[in-house]
């Protein structure tokens, strides 16, 4: 997906390690199998030109995944056959090519019979993607004079007093600070509300009233201080927003966003009209189970209340590209550089921010129940895709298509890790089983599998990822799906191992 090895342990806990805990698999590919399971369909607004005609067919035919062990041939595979392999229903998937949508489809698992048939103007929930659009829709607003994204946001607020913590009239919280994850909020997302559960107000999710299932917000650490990803902090944001131009968040977004980008089949509202509920990619679970009403509402709009596509999100990805190559008629050449100029530990207001030589890459990534979404492109050569996936296995795929997209039109990120497979003998991975503690905080457990003679890592939710030993300094492993590189530790006799940067120590064994 992408390396986190060597980031920064607070930015790896609250921006990835949920994205992380998804059940991933692998599988080999031959063409004649691409047909079996989905489908795909190039009309209603999908978008194919005659000469990415080869390019699309290597991207959908030739899916890789994050690791290539050295002096093997390459295993290639299909969206088609990933979907059936994963259990996901459907994919969203538009992909941008010297700053221009070369192609956008839509793929359907036919496994799923009971799915109504989608097309490109079908929508998905978005998740966290809400947040870099409510940014931009706000950095818009700060151009035009009718916000300040640097004063005291509580300024703004009409009803709501944030509670006293760690901000001062000094070191206040702003809407940039917020739109930055360093509000010193507290940090977290939102896990939606089921269909026909009341849905509280944006007051009542500040305050973490009754019925509401997010705790109240608090400022925790001094703004300006720590990056930590803050879904309260967006909502606070929203209210905002709408007691100064005293409209619905809905209405203002497609005002000051939507609808400047071109991003015809988005919108905010939540609940979802019922008029467009058969546009609804309903939402699927990781046992492939609907959701109950097939979808949550989500009234934390800004962070995660957004419903679009693959083409409206790569629109939004396009304008930022144009924006840093002045040529955008809604975003300034000066604003865009100048957030890009504020990188803080590889990110900037929320987009993870990728630097190759002269290449610079932004890319977002979000998860509701039931989706999973990403998108990237270069502001360099306008190269990048969005994609959005009705289930809760779509991470695997999402970062597949990434790597695979990369290879076929020659990005500057998103490459595969090679590595040298090592032979461990039985004995030696037996002792490694146990249950460890990793950073002091969460449980993990090796699992040592005698019929294949290999070890698992095993998630608290119950994901495993199975290791496959490779050639490195320590006694080392990788997870074949997503590079993620376990490091046994010769000094401390194997027992403790480094994952994401920290450390996880073995724990005795309760004899008793």
């Amino acid at each position: 997906m992408f390396n986190i090895k060597h980031m920064k342990p607070l930015i790896i806990k609250l921006f990835f390690l949920p994205i992380l805990l998804t059940i991933m698999g692998s599988c080999s590919f031959t063409p004649e199998e691409s047909k079996d399971s989905s489908t795909h369909n190039n009309d209603a607004d999908c978008i194919s030109l005659k000469e990415s005609a080869e390019r699309k067919t290597q991207v959908e035919s030739g899916i890789r995944g994050k690791v290539k062990f050295l002096e093997e041939p390459d295993n290639f595979s299909s969206i088609t056959n990933k979907m059936s392999e994963y259990n996901i229903p459907a994919l969203s998937l538009a992909v941008i090519n010297q700053g221009e949508i070369e192609w956008a489809d839509i793929y359907q698992n036919a496994n799923f019979s009971e799915e109504q048939e989608l097309d490109c103007t079908s929508i998905f929930q978005a998740a966290s993607l809400s947040k870099p659009v409510t940014f931009l829709a706000a950095l818009r607003m700060h151009a035009a004079g009718e916000i300040d994204l640097d004063k005291n946001i509580q300024d703004y607020l009409k009803d709501f007093i944030i509670p006293e913590g760690k901000q001062t009239t000094e070191n206040p919280v702003s809407f940039r600070n917020i739109f930055s994850h360093t509000s010193g909020i507290t940090s977290g997302g939102y896990q939606g509300y089921a269909k026909g559960l009341p849905l509280p107000s944006d007051l009542d999710i500040l305050k973490g009233s009754d019925g509401v299932n997010s705790p109240a917000i608090e400022v925790i650490t001094p703004p300006n201080e720590t990056l930590a990803y803050s879904g309260g902090a967006y909502t606070l944001a929203e209210l905002a927003l709408q007691n100064i131009f005293n409209d619905e968040f809905s209405i203002i977004m497609k005002k000051w966003m939507l609808e400047p980008a071109g991003m015809q089949h988005s919108e905010f509202t939540q609940p979802l009209p019922a008029s467009k509920a058969k546009q609804v990619a309903r939402g699927y679970t990781q046992s492939g189970d609907v959701l109950d009403g097939g979808w949550h509402n989500y009234p934390e709009q800004a962070a995660a209340g957004l419903w679009s596509n693959s083409i409206d999100m790569a629109k939004f990805l396009i304008e930022i590209y144009k924006a840093y190559q002045g040529k955008s008629s809604i975003f300034s050449e000066a604003d865009i550089k100048s957030i890009i100029s504020q990188e803080r530990d590889g990110h900037v207001y929320g987009f993870i921010l990728n630097r190759y030589g002269d290449d610079i890459s932004i890319t977002h990534y979000g998860g509701n129940a039931g989706y999973r979404t990403g998108m990237t492109i270069s502001l360099t050569s306008g190269n990048g895709l969005a994609y959005l996936i009705n289930s809760d296995n779509g991470g695997a795929l999402g970062n597949e298509l990434l790597l695979t997209a990369s290879q076929v039109y020659n990005w500057q990120h998103f490459k595969q890790t090679n590595v040298s497979r090592e032979q461990v003998n039985a004995n030696d991975l037996k002792l490694l089983a146990g249950e460890y503690k990793w950073n002091n905080q969460i449980d993990l457990s090796i699992r040592y599998d005698e019929s294949n003679n290999l070890i698992s890592l095993i998630f608290p939710n119950g994901d495993e990822y199975k290791l496959t030993p490779i050639v490195g300094d320590e006694l080392d492993f990788i997870h074949p799906n997503t590079g993620v590189e376990v490091s046994f530790l010769r000094e401390e006799d194997f027992q403790s191992f480094m994952l994401y940067g920290q450390t996880a120590v073995k724990l005795k064994a309760d004899n008793g």
